[in-house]
């Protein structure tokens, strides 16, 4: 009698408010987001933000050179702009999820049910649920009548959730098999109960997975991008120390003043950042944004798009990714002489395609066969499927003919009830091999009679079902598996039906862990191994993506419900799927949303996310290697050109490394490799890893010598100072395009199609128009303190240019440096 007298005596209305006034308002809490100064502050504390923030300021305000230094720091701002924008899209996932808390709930107060707004709801509270209500709160069910809840945005299951008062509960038992909770934000498809409030607000499954998505790692690219700037920084700050004691040395000697030392040490600041690398990166992902929108994949953040080319592991989630995320017929046995189709439409509670999944998935079945119950046959009673009973009966008549009692439910229910005979041992038989196939089966039976408890019944057939598993599944895994990325299949679903959907679509199915199997560190540790992850929760979820970034994988993560977004928001890249079952807080959680729902569309986007890495990888080592040469030739200079200070002048630097280094770097960034760049597998030690660096500095040291040769020469020759170092930056600009070609070669730069790459030439042939106009017209160049050269100044630049391509080749060949690029290799 306990559960009846709770059920209708609820708080008194005072105790409600003073629990209000406790626990707050059932709502996921808002946190009050950081103002754009205290957002634009953590963008400026990247160490190349805070190197280019003083180059420009230096530049603007001691030397007075009004159009670099704007250039330089509205190029930092743009850098902050996208920072400051990225850093809001947090706060839209847990808007979204409001959307899924009850706006009205209805409530026992003392004797008395009333609406009141589900923001009031509080822990104690007795609330009734029917079809069609959103749940307002967590709460254990007293009372369950036929209820059936979908939990799909929540465990990821298509089926809906039969529940019943005293079922299982707890934080101990996986969200999907408590059966004796209802969760906050899911929907009632049938059936009606009453429960006990236990959690509200951020106490529940919603609000916990609100409170995941609070932050979210940096990506791969944001990772590395970041070290770049730190060892840039250290460079710099390495460099202007050196610089400043041999600086200081020579002004206690007399051999140079005191601001050329401080126009050198601005020089050596501008030499050290690539201040359009920031640039180039940010234009070559918003470019490579635009194509893949019209492929089918929409980036809601540009570094997603490298992510994706450097992925190892999709975690993919089964329900709408890999199936459709709805209930279909998979097989069928009828007794001859029955009419299963018809008996499914009978016992059947969907109208207009609305209703209980199962019975949807029959009536879809039963019109593909042509199947209509005849006009004249009319309902006279009904028991709705229940938990307790796992079946549903109803009792019809056509035209003052006997009643038919029609069941459906579990086969060993169902089964039971029929007259023993050859029919129904051949349906019990066929139904072991059904279940191993991961498929739900049920049975159907009939009989003349109004009972609804009535035995001897006559078998009808069997009907599995499944969720319906999307046509381009088995291809897009075996495109991943080609591409040497690994899938593991994450579900909600039980071991058997998840095993048997991994099968179908080409997923090794082995080792296979359940989500109770993973408790502790122990079980986390099988996490990373595990080909298949089933009875999941949004904990264990997010449990697997840290896992396998610990070992050094790039996880990317796809899914479109609720109980994903926390995986999603901190993967290296979220992929959400924006079919009709996506949801709101999926989609804005996700970096990647694919815009039909296909994994295969995903394959599209590693193969533009690996040419991007390609580009990229080329980018940051045509930048650095020509920003490194810059750093030695001015180092050099201050050392072994005592009269000349510094080889090359802050506008020189700013010159080339603003006008003339973006545009090759932009041509990079969208330059298309040759061959599938499907098959470039992204090194595992990064774009900047010490294998790469030392390639750097090798090609910086040949560039730096090169200059260093042609102007030695200049000098010995006699020319002014102004020539001399006209002919340094026409011979560092020369040899620095070549580069754009050494860079983005895998093995030989002018290998076979090396022609193809038209963006690279265009670049190219712009930049040496531009640095032959500057060099040869007097009024053109006098802005940037250049001067004509003769042809032998001509002629040595080339030949630079040449040299710089044999000799970084004759490197490469031999492996000095790490130089060789392994092929299939980013």
């Amino acid at each position: 009698m306990e559960p009846a007298v709770r059920a209708l005596t609820g708080l008194p209305e005072e105790e409600a408010a003073r629990r209000l006034a406790e626990h707050g308002p059932n709502e996921i809490p808002q946190p009050q987001p950081p103002n754009l100064l205290v957002r634009a502050a953590r963008q400026l504390a990247d160490p190349m933000s805070v190197l280019l923030l003083v180059a420009g300021l230096v530049t603007l305000l001691v030397l007075g050179e009004v159009p670099e230094g704007g250039a330089i720091l509205a190029i930092l701002l743009v850098n902050v702009v996208i920072g400051v924008g990225q850093e809001t899209r947090a706060d839209r996932a847990v808007r979204a999820l409001r959307t899924l808390t009850a706006p009205m709930a209805t409530v026992v107060r003392g004797d008395v049910a009333q609406r009141i707004p589900a923001a009031e709801v509080v822990p104690g509270d007795i609330v009734a649920v029917a079809a069609g209500d959103r749940v307002p709160a967590d709460a254990r069910l007293v009372e369950a009548r036929a209820l059936a809840v979908d939990e799909a945005p929540l465990t990821g299951e298509s089926l809906s959730a039969d529940k019943r008062a005293g079922g299982a509960g707890g934080p101990r038992v996986p969200l999907g098999d408590r059966a004796g909770e209802i969760f906050s934000g899911t929907l009632v498809v049938r059936g009606s109960g009453t429960a006990e409030v236990l959690r509200t607000g951020a106490g529940t499954e919603v609000g916990r997975i609100a409170s995941a998505l609070g932050g979210r790692g940096k990506g791969p690219l944001e990772i590395e991008l970041s070290q770049v700037s730190r060892r840039i920084g250290l460079l710099a700050v390495a460099a202007g120390t050196l610089m400043i004691l041999i600086g200081l040395t020579r002004v206690s000697r007399g051999e140079a003043a005191l601001i050329d030392i401080i126009l050198a040490g601005v020089a050596l600041a501008i030499a050290a950042v690539p201040e359009s690398m920031a640039a180039a990166v940010t234009t070559a992902l918003a470019l490579g944004a635009q194509r893949m929108a019209t492929l089918g994949v929409i980036v809601r953040r540009l570094p997603a798009i490298e992510a994706m080319g450097a992925t190892t592991v999709i975690a993919t989630d089964k329900t709408g990714t890999l199936t459709t995320g709805h209930l279909t017929v998979a097989d069928h046995l009828t007794v001859p002489g029955a009419d299963l189709w018809r008996a499914a439409l009978r016992c059947n509670d969907a109208h207009n395609g609305l209703g209980d999944a199962v019975d949807v998935a029959l009536a879809d079945a039963a019109a593909r066969q042509g199947v209509w119950l005849p006009p004249g046959e009319a309902r006279l009673d009904a028991r709705p499927f229940d938990a307790e009973t796992r079946s549903m009966a109803v009792v019809t008549a056509l035209d003052g003919a006997p009643p038919l009692l029609t069941v459906k439910g579990a086969p060993e229910v169902v089964l039971a009830r029929c007259a023993p005979g050859g029919q129904t041992d051949r349906l019990a038989e066929a139904v072991p091999g059904l279940a191993q196939r991961g498929l739900r089966v049920l049975a159907l039976a009939e009989g003349r009679t109004g009972d609804l408890d009535a035995a001897g019944l006559r078998p009808v057939g069997l009907v599995a079902l499944r969720d319906e598993i999307r046509a381009s599944a088995r291809r897009a895994v075996a495109d991943c598996r080609g591409a040497g990325v690994r899938v593991v299949m994450v579900t909600g679903d039980h071991a058997e039906t998840a095993r048997a959907v991994a099968k179908e679509v080409g997923i090794d199915p082995e080792p296979l862990v359940t989500g109770a199997a993973v408790e502790g560190d122990r079980g986390r540790a099988r996490l990373p191994e595990a080909a298949v992850v089933a009875r999941v929760d949004p904990a264990t979820k997010l449990d697997l993506v840290r896992a396998l970034q610990e070992r050094g994988e790039v996880v990317a993560m796809t899914g479109d419900g609720v109980n994903d977004a926390p995986a999603l928001r901190h993967a290296d890249v979220g992929v959400a799927m924006a079919g009709e079952e996506g949801t709101d807080v999926a989609r804005e959680a996700a970096a990647v949303v694919v815009t039909n729902g296909e994994l295969g569309t995903i394959v599209t986007g590693v193969r533009e996310g690996r040419r991007l890495h390609h580009n990229v990888a080329s980018m940051i080592g045509y930048l650095l290697t020509g920003n490194l040469a810059e750093i030695l030739i001015v180092l050099t200079g201050l050392l072994v050109w005592p009269d000349l200070v510094v080889p090359l002048l802050p506008v020189h630097l700013l010159w080339i490394n603003l006008a003339l280094d973006g545009i090759p770097a932009i041509a990079l960034g969208v330059d298309r490799p040759a061959g599938d760049p499907l098959a470039l597998r992204p090194r595992r030690d990064g774009l900047l890893s010490w294998r790469v660096l030392r390639r750097i500095t090798v090609r910086s040291v040949i560039v730096a010598a090169l200059v260093f040769a042609v102007v030695e020469t200049a000098r010995r020759l006699g020319w002014s100072d102004e020539q001399v170092r006209t002919q340094a930056v026409l011979a560092l600009v020369f040899a620095r395009l070549t580069l754009a070609y050494v860079v983005r070669a895998r093995r030989w730069t002018f290998e076979r199609d090396w022609w193809h790459g038209r963006a690279v030439a265009a670049a190219v042939s712009v930049t040496l128009v531009l640095q032959a106009l500057v060099t040869a017209v007097p009024v053109l160049g006098a802005p940037l303190a250049l001067v004509p050269l003769p042809p032998l100044g001509w002629a040595m630049a080339a030949a630079a240019a040449v040299l710089t391509v044999l000799l970084c080749d004759a490197v490469r060949a031999d492996g000095s440096g790490d130089g060789q690029r392994e092929p299939g290799r980013i």
